[in-house]
């Protein structure tokens, strides 16, 4: 079966004519990750909140001159110990939470389906997208030691120039020649390497199946295609995300502006602000109702719309594979047809 033509607006929106076949399910997907975020976040807070106060303590300690410097060390030590192994606990969660999120949504945007209920899954789907995201870091960590390597021999080489004679202004001008084309073979080798490969965890979802050089393969004929796509989806993001990340800002500022003047009149007027005056001030800031309404808005926004943006993201690589298994069947794609002579019989026709 031929492959379906790179349509580059499809591409571009991909995710939006997804989210207009099932927008009850998309909506649904973001509210659930948002919560979940939102569980991860008050974990690491109940978590780690004790031992920043304590820090912060101690550096009010410390500065008062109430503990010598091995006590001081010591504290820090005690307080950090707990604090670093919560974080080893917290952190796998959190990539663990990454995996599931990025499954559901290429579940999504590859084959229009969300879980019942729970859209979020600990399944195949996952730990095959876990074996992906470990092959990219064997890539990128074997083109980093490669990078490192290449970069030996250029100064290797550029240091025998310089040995070997030479101006010192002919040795700069030949160094960051060599420098500037090795920075644009590194950049065009990364871009490459990243668009052949970018329909990795997509396929994988799609076929049910690990598949990882395979986007190789689907991606053959269409680089330029998808370069162009994810370079118009990154500049509409770019300005997308830039407009309402301001516009948070500005609410939020508005609601800390009465405690920006009067940290402002206490300037003004040459008296010095007690470290005490001021902590209790944005405490009084924090806890007014206005501020927690502002600060959930705003954060609840930036967080809905970086959900938004990865899903955007993912759309690209998402509908490649939906085009190179020609219309998302999958391993259909690769079903023999069965002819009428078969003892299984013909296969089924449409029309």
């Amino acid at each position: 079966m031929a492959k379906q033509d790179f349509d580059i607006t499809r591409g571009i929106f991909w995710f939006f004519i997804r989210f207009g076949e099932k927008p009850g399910g998309a909506i649904w997907l973001i509210f659930v990750q948002a919560l979940c975020a939102l569980g991860l976040l008050a974990l690491s807070v109940m978590v780690m909140g004790p031992a920043y106060i304590n820090l912060i303590q101690l550096a009010d300690s410390g500065a008062a001159g109430a503990l010598s410097e091995a006590e001081a060390v010591r504290l820090v030590f005690d307080t950090l110990l707990p604090f670093l192994s919560y974080g080893f606990l917290i952190i796998p969660i959190g990539i663990l939470f990454a995996v599931m999120f990025q499954a559901a949504w290429l579940r999504f945007l590859t084959k229009g389906e969300i879980k019942p209920v729970i859209p979020l899954r600990l399944g195949a789907d996952e730990i095959r997208l876990i074996g992906v995201n470990l092959l990219y870091i064997v890539i990128a960590f074997v083109a980093y030691f490669g990078l490192a390597a290449v970069l030996g021999v250029f100064g290797f080489g550029a240091a025998v120039m310089f040995h070997g004679g030479g101006s010192h202004a002919d040795f700069g001008l030949e160094a960051g020649v060599l420098i500037v084309l090795g920075v644009l073979g590194i950049l065009v080798g990364a871009t490459i390497l990243a668009i052949r490969l970018a329909t990795a965890p997509a396929l994988t979802v799609l076929d049910g199946r690990l598949r990882f050089f395979e986007s190789w393969e689907a991606t053959n004929g269409v680089f330029w295609h998808m370069l162009l796509t994810y370079v118009v989806v990154w500049a509409l993001l770019a300005i997308g995300g830039s407009i309402l990340s301001g516009i948070v800002q500005l609410a939020v500022l508005a609601a800390f502006l009465p405690t920006i003047i009067e940290f402002v009149d206490i300037a003004e007027q040459g008296q010095h602000v007690d470290p005490d005056v001021a902590l209790a001030t944005l405490q009084a800031w924090i806890s007014e109702p206005l501020t927690i309404v502002s600060l959930l808005i705003g954060f609840g926004v930036l967080y809905v719309v970086q959900v938004l943006f990865e899903a955007v993201w993912h759309s690209v690589g998402a509908y490649n594979a939906v085009r190179a298994r020609s219309g998302g069947e999958g391993e259909a794609a690769d079903v023999p047809t069965l002819a009428a002579d078969h003892p299984m019989g013909a296969s089924p026709t449409e029309g």
